[in-house]
């Protein structure tokens, strides 16, 4: 099976990594807003997400390559030695999936973190603690800097992610904390996205009039597109979370044809549509 999936918008390339897709505990308990007729519907839509009441989790990071550089959009869930192991069953496949792509890890000049959950900034480190693009400059929001540094504070987990996953990318002088709307080049455009985490934010290329959306986690669950309010359980402010899937489903429908690219989805691209009940729907497409 391929790790790889990649697309065109303009002048740029996407190239969808699956770094993992395992069982990860009860779907229903990572998403309790969603009603169970909700749920048996989307089971029977998108069974690569359900497997015997357990969410089935794709885990997905992103090459991009522009006519400026190289981009990584995050790390995945990590190798062997990661806290993330503690949940994911196995150790992540990122750099098989960037060795089919025909990428190396000194080739990324950029490492995007889409925000500072360990399946996102798991593959930050080597398993012997180097980091693992060693020419990047690794670019997060402060506000989420600032929030880990808080859990951190009561909570044993977000301190191994900091001390595993942050702190070492910090000390060998790669860390670049950004605030806000952030250009990375002419194509590429990160846009603090917030709710899922204070200092989540997307990836937004625009090349040549076409455009695609990475996402991170602001839609964990093909549902949240008609209905933005259902949370994930994992959104650490509900009300900022969906207001920030209401924005961004207003801008993709604003530019038809617009891609979007999720990181947990069972499809690594498709297309936003208004469907029958006016209600937002997602089409993957191959």
């Amino acid at each position: 099976m391929s790790l790889v999936t990649s697309r065109r918008v303009g002048h740029v390339e996407v190239v969808a990594l699956l770094d993992g897709h395992e069982p990860c505990g009860a779907i229903v308990d990572a998403f309790p807003d969603i009603p169970p007729d909700a749920h048996e519907i989307a089971a029977a839509r998108h069974p690569d997400l359900y497997a015997d009441g357990a969410w089935r989790l794709p885990v997905r990071a992103w090459l991009i390559r522009h006519p400026g550089g190289v981009v990584l959009v995050d790390t995945g869930v990590g190798p062997a030695t990661s806290a993330t192991m503690a949940w994911f069953p196995t150790p992540g496949r990122l750099h098989e999936a960037l060795a089919e792509a025909g990428a190396s890890p000194d080739q990324i000049d950029t490492v995007v973190i889409t925000h500072v959950h360990d399946d996102h900034v798991g593959g930050t480190m080597t398993a012997d603690a180097t980091p693992a693009f060693p020419n990047a400059r690794y670019v997060v929001q402060q506000a989420d800097l600032d929030a880990l540094a808080e859990w951190s504070a009561d909570s044993d987990e977000d301190r191994v992610v900091d001390a595993q996953m942050i702190a070492p990318v910090r000390a060998a002088g790669q860390l670049v904390a950004v605030d806000g709307h952030h250009r990375l080049a002419d194509d590429l455009e990160l846009r603090h996205a917030p709710g899922h985490t204070p200092g989540h934010q997307v990836l937004r290329i625009a090349s040549d009039g076409h455009h695609l959306l990475v996402a991170g986690d602001t839609w964990n669950h093909p549902s949240q597109f008609g209905r933005p309010e259902w949370a994930s359980a994992t959104d650490v402010e509900p009300s900022r979370a969906t207001a920030t899937r209401r924005a961004m489903l207003a801008d993709l429908l604003s530019h038809p044809g617009s891609v979007v690219a999720p990181t947990h989805l069972d499809a690594p691209f498709g297309r936003i549509r208004t469907a029958s009940d006016g209600r937002a729907a997602f089409d993957a497409l191959a």
